[in-house]
């Protein structure tokens, strides 16, 4: 599946912190063109860390999160804990594609270049695991 008219309307995107008694992770939130969910990415490394790193983040894929997760920030029903809004803003996509997004993020905190490539899928009940790079001086 390939994504057409990307300059048709502005796109946002969120990140969220969340933690779950012990666990804390991040999640990547991208509204993208054709789609009535927001594309999610968990990933195990704060935002701030992404450009410091010197290959890819592993980012594994969740299921598409509703628009209002774009602004949202609080305890979460259904005991799966709490989340805090860490950035947000607009997202140009430049190609989106099933397995590739490349596109620049203008947020509070992140703003670049950020791709992401899926790198594994073993099948309808596993982890899709993708590979995320950012880049701010792009």
């Amino acid at each position: 599946m390939v994504w057409q008219d990307f300059n048709q309307k502005v796109f946002r995107f969120a990140v969220l912190m969340h933690v779950r008694q012990t666990d804390i992770h991040w999640d990547l939130l991208l509204q993208l063109p054709d789609r009535p969910l927001l594309a999610t990415w968990q990933i195990r490394l704060e935002p701030g860390q992404w450009e410091r790193e010197f290959q890819p983040i592993s980012a594994f894929e969740l299921p598409d999160h509703r628009l209002m997760y774009l602004d949202f920030q609080g305890e979460i029903s259904g005991g799966r804990g709490e989340v805090t809004h860490i950035d947000g803003g607009t997202v140009e996509i430049f190609r989106g594609e099933e397995n590739f997004i490349d596109c620049r993020l203008q947020g509070q905190i992140l703003h670049g270049s950020l791709k992401l490539m899926r790198v594994a899928d073993n099948g309808p009940s596993s982890v899709k695991q993708w590979q995320l790079t950012f880049n701010s001086r792009v």
